[in-house]
Formats: C-alpha cells, sequence, structure tokens
C-alpha cells in the first residue's frame, strides 16, 4: 500500500487535481475541507471528491478562523498596516491544521494546491520550498511563515505544472471549471464597505511630508501605501499614499518616487534554514505577492527580533504589515513582516 497522505481540499480546480495527482502516483488519499467562513462551499467539496471517488472529512475551524485570520485583518487596518491574510492563513490555519491532524492520525505527509515545489536542497541539506514553474501563478511567497518542521512532511504536486494545464487536465476528468475569485475569501466587495462594520472612520488629514495639508481623507483604513486612485485630492502632480500615521490619524502623500526605498525593517521573522548558513549567500527579497525579488547588498540584525535588510535597488511601496520573502535563486528561505519603525530607533545589539 503507498503512503498516506491528507489533501487540503477546497473542491475547486487545484485542490481537486492534486488529489487526482497524488492518487495515481499510488498514495491513500483522504480530502479534508476545512469550513472557515459563513459561506460554505462543503457540497461543493463534495461533489468534487465523488468524482475522484476518495473520503472527504469536513472540519469546521469558523471559530479559530475568525480568532486568527479575520480579527488580525480588523486589526492591522485599525494600526494603520497593511495585513496579508493569506499568509497568516496557511501558518496558522490550513497548514497548521493538516500538520496537526497527520500526526494525531498518524498519516505519512500532507498536500495542498499551492503552485510551489518541495526540493531537497543539497547545499542546506534539506527539504525546502521553492518557487513554482508557472511564474504567472506561483505562490512560494504565501508559504514564507509557514513552520520549518512541516516541510519535510509536505508534497506540492502542481509546482511543475502550469496552470492552464491543470484546468485542461480536470476538465478531462468531468471537473467543471469555472473562474475563481482572487480576493480575500471572507470579503465579498469592497475592504472598506467590510472594515467599517467593525471600525469607526475617523476622518482626517492628507500632508506632504513638509507638514502641508492638501486635503481631507475618510478614515485611515480605506487606504493603503501605493494607492493613487480614490484619494480625491486635486494636486499639480499625481499624488500617492507614501505612509499612514495612526498615531496623527494623518495620511501623508507625495510623488511615486516617494514610495521607492532600499532599505527597510523586517521583524518576526521565520527561517526555513538556520540564519547563520546564510552568511555570505546572495539573497534577494520580495516585499509583495506580485513584486520584482531585488538583491539584498545587507541583512543585519538590530535587535528585538529586528533586521534592517539594505536592498542593491529600490523597490516600491513596502507596506507595513505585508511580508517581505527571502530567496536564493528560486530557493524560498524564510521571510518577516515589514514594520514601520525608522531604522534610526533602533541601536544595533
Amino acid at each position: 500500500m503507498g503512503k498516506r497522505v491528507l489533501v487540503g481540499f477546497s473542491g475547486g480546480v487545484d485542490s481537486f487535481y492534486t488529489a487526482h495527482l497524488l492518487k495515481e502516483k499510488g498514495y491513500q488519499v483522504h480530502l479534508i475541507y476545512f469550513r472557515l467562513t459563513e459561506e460554505d462551499q462543503a457540497e461543493r467539496a463534495r461533489k468534487s471528491a465523488g468524482l475522484l471517488s476518495l473520503p472527504l472529512t469536513v472540519i469546521d475551524l469558523r471559530q479559530e478562523f475568525r480568532k486568527t485570520v479575520i480579527e488580525y485583518f480588523i486589526r492591522y487596518y485599525k494600526l494603520g498596516l497593511t495585513p496579508n491574510p493569506c499568509v497568516i492563513c496557511n501558518r496558522d490555519i490550513k497548514l497548521k491544521y493538516l500538520f496537526r491532524l497527520k500526526q494525531e492520525l498518524s498519516f505519512d505527509c500532507i498536500a495542498t494546491g499551492h503552485y510551489a515545489r518541495v526540493i531537497r536542497s543539497r547545499e542546506f541539506g534539506k527539504k525546502l520550498i521553492a518557487r513554482g514553474v508557472d511564474r504567472k501563478k506561483e505562490q512560494s511567497y504565501f508559504l514564507a511563515l509557514v513552520e520549518r518542521k512541516i516541510l519535510d512532511s509536505l508534497l506540492l504536486p502542481l509546482g511543475r505544472l502550469t496552470k492552464e494545464k491543470v484546468v485542461e487536465e480536470a476538465r478531462k476528468l468531468g471537473f467543471r471549471y469555472r473562474e475563481e475569485s482572487q480576493d480575500v475569501c471572507f470579503i465579498e466587495g469592497d475592504y472598506g464597505e467590510f472594515l467599517k462594520k467593525y471600525i469607526r472612520p475617523r476622518p482626517g488629514v492628507f500632508k506632504l511630508k513638509d507638514g502641508t495639508v492638501v486635503g481631507k481623507h475618510r478614515g485611515l483604513f480605506y487606504y493603503t501605501v501605493g494607492q493613487r486612485r480614490g484619494l480625491g485630492i486635486p494636486y499639480k502632480h499625481p499624488l500617492y499614499v507614501v505612509e499612514l500615521r495612526p498615531e496623527e490619524n494623518a495620511i501623508i502623500v507625495g510623488r511615486k518616487e516617494e514610495l521607492l526605498k532600499e532599505e527597510l525593517l523586517v521583524w518576526n521573522l521565520n527561517w526555513h534554514v538556520e540564519p547563520e548558513a546564510l552568511r555570505g549567500m546572495p539573497l534577494q527579497a520580495q516585499v509583495r505577492y506580485r513584486s520584482r525579488p531585488v538583491e539584498v547588498r545587507e541583512l543585519k540584525y538590530l535587535n528585538s527580533g529586528i533586521y534592517c535588510v539594505k536592498l542593491a535597488a529600490k523597490v516600491e511601496a513596502p507596506a507595513p504589515g505585508q511580508v517581505c520573502a527571502f530567496y536564493s535563486n528560486d530557493l524560498l528561505l524564510g521571510g518577516g513582516e515589514i514594520t514601520r519603525e525608522g531604522a534610526e530607533g533602533w541601536r544595533e545589539a
């Protein structure tokens, strides 16, 4: 008999084809559907599982998801930060609970439908996550904060495939593909409309860096670093959100070039390798899911878990609260959260 694997299963095309590939390779596959929101897709998951003739277990994690992901999302917007709920969900809900079930039920491994790869690195002598081959879809960035111990038992069968190929092959198996939303799963429509149910909007001012007031904003949570549209500020040149200052209830705006940074602070780092092994190694940093990775000129530990990341080129709009993922070529080495404090506020350890 083949190894026993638990597959995180939404019933969508990616998890469907993941389960199919593992079944074809001889694994004993058991599907796990986590109910996370009130919009229950369990029936879709059951139909997809039926197509594969595989057993499915539905587990209600709505309470855990609300506490861990939704409340985090709301809290970060209150603080003037830009949250990354998909990264937190992978770390603290989906992969965490799959791994816990694997241990409790004595399964051999777990799997998801992420477009990324798990490879054994000769250089580091262990399994690591690598970028998927489909550069338009690859999702390794969303796994930067996953605990290192999970990687040894993680399977990512879609990492060497393109989305188009997965859809094509799934349809041949009778799967009825429909376009899937790329938005945050617990929000339908506008973020602002969702957030104002939990945060009282406090109007304030837009300011330039020199303190000049140039307009009024509706409330901090309606805006994010890098935003241009929807500011409603008549000015002699286009203005972008450069910084959110919740302590002043003010938003700093400026020219596009003011968004460019070549130094940032990252904390709460999660390394998939020992940090000491990175000394002298070429590293790249990626500050958003769709942003281009940039060479790291220097990675310096300050104190209190804070690292100063000096880049070889400027990156646009690194937003506090977002994840900075670190790579060596295609290998994901870990990541942490971008924080807003100025580097001058931290002394070196």
